[in-house]
């Protein structure tokens, strides 16, 4: 089965508004500075979110990064791909968005994403920084989000 080709971004476009996120087109970088407000060259990523696991998925996808400190320039394609890994992996999580967020802020995600980008790929490859970002950030957040599930099996 071939790949969705999305052709209209219309949604994406608005929810990031919404979110007072600037789009980017696909090749342009994001640029990073203290006065750059939050931006993203993803929003067919974005809208193809929404196709799959609707908008209020995106909508806190986009929010535990731009309302989380410092992570206004962590909009990319796998951090959004990652986060949103997540929230699928562990539905609870976005259920606690206001704890996520929280426990989001001790990460410092550029690091995260410098460390995938130099991860292993597989068999020569470049590696699916996605996947890696996701699996950090499991490891990363795993204490923090299911504190409470790890003393009921203590008990």
């Amino acid at each position: 089965m071939p790949a969705e080709k999305i052709t209209d971004t219309r949604q994406a476009r608005e929810l990031c508004d919404s979110l007072d996120v600037t789009c980017l087109k696909g090749n342009v970088p994001i640029r990073t500075g203290p006065t750059s407000g939050a931006q993203t060259n993803a929003e067919v990523t974005i809208q193809k979110m929404i196709n799959l696991h609707g908008e209020q998925h995106a909508w806190a996808v986009l929010y535990a990064l731009t309302q989380s400190e410092n992570h206004h320039c962590d909009l990319t394609r796998d951090m959004i791909g990652a986060i949103s890994d997540l929230f699928c992996r562990f539905p609870d999580w976005r259920e606690r968005l206001g704890e996520f967020c929280d426990a989001l802020d001790i990460v410092d995600l550029s690091s995260l994403r410098e460390q995938a980008r130099r991860g292993p790929g597989i068999d020569g490859r470049s590696p699916k920084q996605r996947i890696l970002l996701a699996g950090y950030l499991q490891v990363l957040l795993w204490d923090l989000m299911e504190m409470e599930a790890q003393k009921e099996m203590v008990a």
